[in-house]
């Protein structure tokens, strides 16, 4: 059975699609904290962190926790590649308890990107926060050498400014922006609805 729908029906389906890519589309681009411990800083060239890193906007203890009140503003940077913000604390082997933090865009954070396979490449647009060893995180692999051995918790989400958080599940779902999903949703079975009320008429 062939339906010819009236032009106007036609015209509201074709805004329809439109929209849901423009809602795509506007999700892209988030706004993240960008910063790494300022011991980073300090060991910078002789830890060889430069050729496994790139440079984050800042070095600065309040990496640690961006949002605490009375602390320094950290810097952010902008995610023009669709991909999420990262949160990174990594075991440093400098003495018991020691913790390094990162934080940036999925695609500015490791020189060599990313590992794109496993739960690695996960992170790149799902919402989750999981335990890994530094060298599985990198697509550069073991090079670093010395560097790519410790544990590494990372947390991603979306949603502007939200990796500035504490490093545990709930708080990164709690911060993602899963709003756009609900109302393009909710929006097409609002349209669907309709459209089956005019079909029936």
């Amino acid at each position: 059975m062939q339906i010819c729908l009236p032009p106007r029906t036609t015209a509201s389906l074709v805004l329809l699609l439109n929209l849901v890519c423009s809602f795509e589309g506007a999700r892209a681009v988030y706004k993240c904290y960008n910063c790494m411990s300022r011991y980073y800083g300090l060991t910078w060239q002789f830890a060889g962190y430069s050729n496994i890193y790139y440079e984050p906007t800042a070095f600065n203890d309040n990496c640690e926790n961006p949002t605490r009140r009375g602390a320094d503003v950290v810097p952010h940077t902008y995610c023009d590649d669709h991909s999420n913000c990262i949160s990174m604390v990594e075991d440093l082997k400098i003495g018991t308890g020691a913790r390094g933090y990162i934080r940036g865009c999925w695609s500015n954070i490791f020189r060599h990107g990313f590992n794109r396979t496993g739960l690695a490449g996960h992170l790149r647009q799902h919402t989750m926060c999981k335990t890994f060893n530094s060298s599985d995180l990198s697509a550069g692999g073991s090079k670093g050498g010395k560097l790519f051995d410790s544990t590494v918790r990372v947390c991603s989400c979306s949603g502007n400014m939200c990796n500035g958080n504490a490093f545990d599940t709930a708080a990164a779902f709690r911060n993602s922006n899963p709003i756009n999903y609900f109302a393009i949703i909710s929006f097409i079975v609002t349209y669907l609805i309709h459209f089956t009320s005019i079909l029936r008429h």
